[in-house]
């Protein structure tokens, strides 16, 4: 930039001295010119370095293609949860774990779980229109069934017929021996054999009046009931049906309390609270047992129940469950809605849950098949459900429906289920007699 400069002024000098000297002649013809000076040279330009070249960056490379999400897999479920007896934990539980799936366990396999509900009611046909509207949709591939009684049978057969491989809360004996159809769950006949074995073998009771709600789905399990129990060598001496009054004082008091045990079978927790009051009332002393259906999280954190026994599906958190039911309440607490209790049939559901998960992993998920499920269904083994002791399938005898597993014995101290008993393995075979004739 300097010596750019000095060129210019000495340009300007010369041009500057040439003006002057036309000037002298104009106003002296005589006077000699004086010889011009010869412009001063320019100094020579500095040599300039040639800027650093900077280096050429590589080309950037093209972004890579991101692999396709896998497709989502559907986990079908029919959720009895209207009318009389309904179950709303079932779809609360249900979701909260296929969320916890989604979100803690890469889905299934890395593929997202979509689970599909269907409402039911109490009848038959509603359930029957939840089973159909799975079979129209190529993409399910399992389906679970929450109906009660005479519910799950119906839609368990419209789901088989179907091809649509399923999974069952075990209430008819239909549902132990319908091909395609398998129970993670005892069901009522298991339970009533867990019941009776341990009542009879730890408690030593040899006499009992059952408790039983007065609805017609109840009814047709009294004999079968009635013949668990005297294989057991326990005499259920009287049946006494119970309403849904809020006082059920009088048909309880009614009973004979000198029987060893009283056996509570019942429809709901409010069914449930009515019948506690009325045994505290009277001031039965013998035993007292409930199914899973009256110790709802509700009622037994009342204390209404304490000092009672249950007989229910081993994934049930109780008070001294350790890591398992942490990580149940966990999972309940953070991701399940207001209806995601721990009790009831929650545990039913997400230990269902799990089987599903499992099952369609094994069956090639997006390329599962009704067959492929069916097949790895009817083979399921799994000691990683959190609090279950292990189940496999198929089921024994004749049961094949009726996959192998452990209840839990539960009681109830202090508004909270405790486990001092702990899990009483179910052999269905010992039920062979009830399928005879």
């Amino acid at each position: 930039m300097r010596s750019s400069t000095t060129r210019l002024l000495a340009i300007l000098l010369a041009l500057a001295l040439a003006v002057a000297a036309c000037g002298n002649d104009d106003d002296s013809q005589d006077t000699a010119e004086a010889p011009a000076e010869a412009p001063t040279a320019a100094p020579a330009e500095e040599p300039q370095e040639a800027p650093a070249e900077e280096p050429e960056e590589p080309p950037a490379e093209a972004p890579a293609e991101e692999a396709p999400a896998p497709d989502p897999v559907k986990i079908g479920l029919i959720a009895q949860e209207e009318e009389l007896l309904a179950f709303p934990e079932v779809r609360a539980a249900s979701q909260a774990f296929v969320d916890y799936f989604n979100a803690e366990l890469d889905g299934a396999d890395g593929a997202p779980i979509d689970l599909v509900v269907c409402g039911a009611g109490d009848t038959p046909e509603s359930h029957v229109a939840c089973a159909q509207q799975f079979v129209n949709d190529d993409d399910m591939k399992i389906a679970i069934s929450a109906g009660f009684g005479p519910n799950s049978a119906s839609a368990s057969d419209t789901l088989a017929q179907g091809g649509v491989p399923t999974i069952t809360l075990g209430n008819d004996f239909v549902d132990y021996l319908t091909p395609g159809v398998f129970n993670f769950d005892p069901g009522l006949p298991g339970l009533a054999q867990v019941f009776f074995v341990y009542a009879s073998g730890v408690r030593g009771d040899t006499s009992g009046t059952l408790f039983i709600a007065d609805d017609p789905a109840f009814e047709p399990f009294i004999p079968a009931l009635q013949a668990i129990a005297e294989a057991n060598g326990i005499a259920l001496n009287e049946v006494v049906p119970l309403g849904f009054e809020p006082d059920l004082t009088g048909p309880v008091s009614a009973a004979n309390p000198d029987n060893d045990m009283w056996f509570f079978l019942l429809a709901d927790g409010a069914q449930c609270t009515a019948s506690a009051a009325a045994v505290e009332t009277v001031g039965f002393e013998g035993n007292l047992y409930a199914n899973d259906l009256c110790m709802s999280e509700d009622v037994v954190s009342t204390g209404a129940l304490d000092g009672w026994i249950g007989a229910i599906v081993s994934s049930a958190p109780t008070a001294d469950g350790g890591e398992d039911v942490a990580l149940i309440n966990r999972v309940l607490d953070q991701y399940g809605s207001d209806d995601a209790q721990n009790a009831g049939l929650a545990g039913w559901a997400l230990a269902n849950m799990y089987v599903a998960r499992d099952v369609l992993i094994e069956a090639g998920l997006a390329d599962a098949t009704r067959e492929s499920v069916l097949e790895a269904l009817s083979t399921y083994a799994s000691s990683d459900i959190p609090g279950l002791s292990g189940v496999s399938c198929p089921g024994p005898s004749a049961w094949t429906g009726a996959c192998n597993m452990a209840p839990l014995v539960v009681t109830v101290a202090n508004g909270l289920l405790t486990s001092p008993d702990g899990f009483i393995q179910l052999d269905f075979s010992e039920l062979d007699f009830l399928l005879e004739g």
